[in-house]
């Protein structure tokens, strides 16, 4: 729910908006019955910020050229140029417009204020007895600004004509998008008279000042767009298309509120309810209330932002607590399943030391045989599956290649040779064989699997040139693949080492023989861990 206070000189209109519907609006009169009502209704909701839009015959503007200068230069010259055209009002603002490159680069700014803040002070008395959080002092032709933009004209200048009361006409004349002048001028004829008539003397007579200050030229064609009422509607748009020194586009309130979808209960003759839509959608503006004015309102958007820090503090400390509860959860889990695995291999462990069994084995040896145990059943592959997986797809590439034997299995040394080489109790490092590869990885400690494979080539001829390149590209294949520690050929169709002899019978007596072409390797891949 957004409030937004409205004033235009006499009384004063509070609404309430709730998105883009008004949900109700009250009337308070500028007597003392009314600023005692107006008092109680401030009351009434707790401490929550409203919003103070002002359309006020007393406004001025004014546009200059300044230096364009930074920090406290430019508040100097602004502190000048307010001294100079608004000498005796408090409530003032200045708006950066353009920026001008010449010989120096001026700034273009829009200086507005209000020349009778009397008119003010008994609501504004009200609001910090309240101490009702005041956002901000909206102009209303400063905050049409932004809506001129949606009404899109292909002109350079417009004129937004609007009847927010019954008794005044406002004219703001836009140039390129940006605001001008604003007049608020009386009118008399729009209940009896003729209010079509009139409204166009007034705007000619705006069209006149813009010629003599020089902010269009006279043969430019000025843009004017006239919000009105159903009562008013056709007799401005056949006045209007008399005329051809203007582009006229009328618009009805009552549908341009149902365009932009706004939701009010009543048929509107004026425009207010627009504009007090505009403000409300605002989450901060600000054009003329001072620091001490706002000081409630800074005070209150600071309360809401510790309770939504403290919310945040909340939700996160909820957060930690529930984390920290389900790891604990799990936690007493895992200690009741270690709990039954140690109860289980120290039974195992009572039922051996009695029937003596391994009695060479210490008792702080079996220990650390069953921590080992624990720890691969915990952290580590169980089974040989996935390693025999891994060397039967390389191996499945050379489909000449039958395995025949492997032996797997696990050893706490990358270098071990075989099941027998394996000391979990006191793990020493097995010796390097002296006809081991040179560029094969240095021996590690750790955990790993180990399969020797051995195996022959179907259907072998005697093609050694072939049966021995299809076993170097097999090792280069498992070696260049990264899933493996090492792979070494241990032993190869013909032994071609430098150390060996090479014999054989070439007699005709041999080829009635049946040729075999054998081959072995030696596979080390590190056991990941499992978590």
């Amino acid at each position: 729910m957004r409030r937004v206070l409205y004033f235009t000189g006499y009384r004063m209109v509070a609404q309430e908006w709730s998105g883009h519907q008004l949900m109700s609006s009250v009337y308070f009169e500028p007597d003392d019955q009314g600023l005692d009502l107006f008092s109680s209704y401030l009351r009434s909701f707790d401490n929550e910020p409203v919003r103070l839009l002002v359309d006020l015959i007393e406004e001025e503007f004014r546009q200059i050229k300044v230096p364009l200068l930074r920090g406290s230069d430019r508040q100097a010259i602004l502190k000048r140029n307010f001294a100079k055209y608004f000498r005796t009002s408090e409530y003032r603002f200045a708006i950066s417009q353009s920026v001008e490159k010449k010989d120096r680069k001026e700034e273009k700014l829009l200086m507005i204020g209000l020349t009778n803040q009397s008119l003010l002070e008994p609501w504004l008395n009200i609001v910090e007895e309240t101490r009702t959080p005041l956002s901000g002092i909206i102009s209303l032709p400063l905050l049409s600004e932004n809506y001129i933009k949606e009404l899109k004209s292909e002109h350079r200048a417009v004129i937004l004509v609007s009847q927010q009361v019954p008794s005044n006409l406002r004219q703001s004349v836009f140039v390129d998008g940006k605001l001008v002048l604003s007049r608020l001028v009386p009118i008399a004829s729009f209940y009896q008279g003729d209010y079509a008539s009139d409204v166009l003397r007034d705007v000619e007579s705006t069209q006149r000042y813009l010629i003599s200050q020089r902010i269009v030229e006279r043969s430019q064609t000025v843009a004017v767009h006239i919000l009105t009422d159903k009562r008013h509607f056709d007799k401005l748009t056949a006045r209007c298309e008399q005329e051809s020194y203007f582009d006229f586009k009328i618009y009805e309130i009552n549908q341009l509120l149902e365009r932009e979808k706004i939701d009010v209960e009543d048929e509107q003759d004026f425009s207010s309810g627009l504009y007090c839509y505009l403000a409300s959608k605002k989450m901060v503006l600000n054009h003329y209330a001072r620091p001490s004015e706002r000081r409630i309102f800074r005070h209150h958007q600071a309360g809401l932002g510790l309770r939504a820090a403290s919310i945040a503090l909340i939700a996160l400390g909820l957060g930690i607590a529930l984390t920290s509860g389900i790891k604990g959860f799990l936690y007493r889990d895992t200690i009741a399943d270690t709990t039954l695995i140690e109860q289980k291999y120290k039974a195992k462990f009572n039922q051996l030391s009695e029937n003596r069994v391994d009695a060479a084995t210490s008792t702080l040896g079996m220990q650390n045989i069953v921590q080992t145990v624990d720890s691969l059943e915990k952290r580590y592959l169980r089974d040989p599956e996935e390693l025999l997986a891994l060397i039967s797809n390389d191996v499945s590439i050379f489909p000449d290649i039958r395995i025949k034997k492997v032996d797997w299995f696990v050893s706490n040394y990358s270098s071990s040779t075989g099941i027998n080489d394996v000391d979990w109790v006191k793990p020493k490092r097995p010796k390097r064989n002296r006809n081991q590869d040179k560029n094969a990885p240095k021996p590690k400690k750790g955990y790993f699997e180990i399969a020797q494979v051995e195996g022959e080539f179907l259907n072998f001829d005697g093609n050694y040139r072939y049966v021995l390149s299809a076993v170097d590209d097999l090792e280069k294949t498992m070696a260049e693949s990264g899933k493996y520690y090492s792979v070494q050929i241990t032993k190869r169709p013909l032994n071609i080492e430098s150390t060996n002899r090479l014999t054989g019978d070439a007699g005709t007596a041999s080829k009635n023989r049946n040729l075999v072409a054998q081959l072995g390797f030696r596979v080390v891949r590190e056991v990941p861990k499992s978590e």
